[in-house]
């Protein structure tokens, strides 16, 4: 009896102990948000989900209990696998097989594809008929003819996939001696109208080109180093020049001489005046004329008139190329503005203003790489297509086209005159 009592108070432990497992082995309590209170035992918690991310985390309390320990990579390491090479033999590089291409049935599709290509054997009529037919509709889809099982060649099997055989339609540049008449032209939109808010952005742009030809990168320009103040200084520079001369004697053995002393001192003078007459020229320089207030102003309101002006003109409606674009427009008449534009009928245009021209780069005086270069090598295209677009009206069109820009320039003009460039 006394070892019976025994068994069943261990009986009795066992089932307390099991019981009361969460506790003995630390696992976190949860306080829900219902007041319920979970103890989630990790990866034997039945609310355990595995995420996208591949973590298994408890629903209940979004506490993490592991991650999948699974591996789906190839990885021959010594800690999945032998690092023995015959072990590893004959298996695919990545883990991943690809289906080999059967070359017998593409030399077939080949040989059959390049039999059908057969000038003798098509209709000329039906192939030019087919091809303006295209052209019109706008349809790649061409009638097809049903293949031929005659012409095979040595190595065609039963397995090889037939191929449709269509119409030939010839690619790529015409021959000298087709004409593509029948063939319709691709037509370029032009923006015919300016509108009050394109000009604003026109404007902007105006400006934004003229800083960058005026402020540009100069060629071979180097970090040049604060001059030395005593330069101006006549004394000082006499001083020195003196004592490097009786260095220079000392050395050669020779005795000072008179006029060499005289012309020292005359050099040395010269040298402290055209030095004083430097750094006041570059303590009075100013802002470039162009970039003055008025005359930014006015001659972004000059260039816009002159563009919307010339959008009328016939050859920007029909005869209009790739490179007619507005900023080679616009350095162009920058430039023009050394010897000005005017009509047929002498009516300017754009008004000479050489004072202002004086600001722009010339073609040796930008960087090779620098945006002012690229802008000056486009100003000769801009202004060829000004000439066009003047060409191309009559005289009375012409006057009656660009009347609003000849006000703006006669006004830049008289303003040039009387030296308003700023405010």
């Amino acid at each position: 009896m006394k070892v019976n009592s025994y068994f069943d108070e261990l009986d009795e432990a066992l089932q307390l102990n099991d019981e009361n497992s969460c506790f003995s082995e630390n696992h976190p309590v949860f306080y829900l948000p219902c007041g319920d209170i979970h103890v989630c035992k990790g990866a034997s918690c039945p609310h355990v989900e595995l995420t996208y991310e591949k973590f298994y985390v408890c629903s209940l309390s979004g506490h993490c209990c592991g991650a999948l320990s699974v591996r789906e990579d190839f990885s021959t390491g010594r800690q999945v696998g032998s690092s023995n090479p015959d072990d590893r033999g004959g298996l695919p590089i990545g883990g991943q097989w690809a289906k080999k291409v059967d070359m017998a049935s593409m030399s077939s599709a080949a040989y059959i594809g390049a039999s059908s290509f057969d000038d003798e054997l098509l209709d000329q009529e039906s192939a030019e008929k087919t091809s303006i037919a295209r052209a019109q509709t706008g349809s790649d889809e061409s009638p097809t003819l049903p293949t031929s099982t005659e012409t095979q060649s040595p190595n065609h099997t039963k397995h090889a996939t037939p191929i449709k055989k269509g119409l030939k339609v010839k690619r790529g540049a015409r021959c000298v001696d087709e004409h593509d008449d029948d063939l319709p032209r691709r037509k370029r939109c032009s923006n015919i109208t300016v509108d009050f808010e394109r000009q604003s952005h026109l404007k902007q742009d105006v400006i934004n080109t003229l800083c960058k030809l005026v402020n540009f990168e100069k060629k071979d320009a180097k970090s040049s180093k604060p001059r030395d103040a005593r330069l101006q200084d006549r004394g000082f520079v006499t001083t020195v020049a003196l004592k490097k001369y009786v260095k220079e004697c000392l050395s050669a053995g020779t005795s000072p001489n008179l006029d060499e002393v005289h012309n020292i001192c005359i050099s040395a003078a010269n040298l402290a005046s055209d030095e004083k007459k430097r750094q006041a020229a570059i303590a009075s320089r100013q802002e470039p004329l162009i970039l003055k207030v008025r005359m930014r102003e006015s001659i972004s309101a000059l260039v816009v008139s002159l563009w919307a002006s010339s959008l009328q003109t016939p050859y920007m409606q029909k005869q209009r190329r790739g490179a007619d674009s507005f900023r080679p427009f616009c350095v162009g008449l920058c430039y023009a503005l050394k010897r000005g534009v005017s009509l047929a009928d002498g009516t300017v245009v754009l008004p000479q203003c050489a004072a202002l021209a004086s600001s722009l780069p010339t073609l040796r005086s930008a960087a090779p790489n620098s945006t002012a270069k690229a802008l000056h090598a486009s100003s000769h295209r801009g202004l060829c297509t000004f000439h066009r677009c003047i060409s191309s009206c009559s005289p009375e069109q012409a006057h009656e086209l660009y009347d609003a820009a000849v006000q703006i320039a006669a006004t830049l003009q008289r303003d040039v005159a009387a030296g308003r460039y700023g405010l």
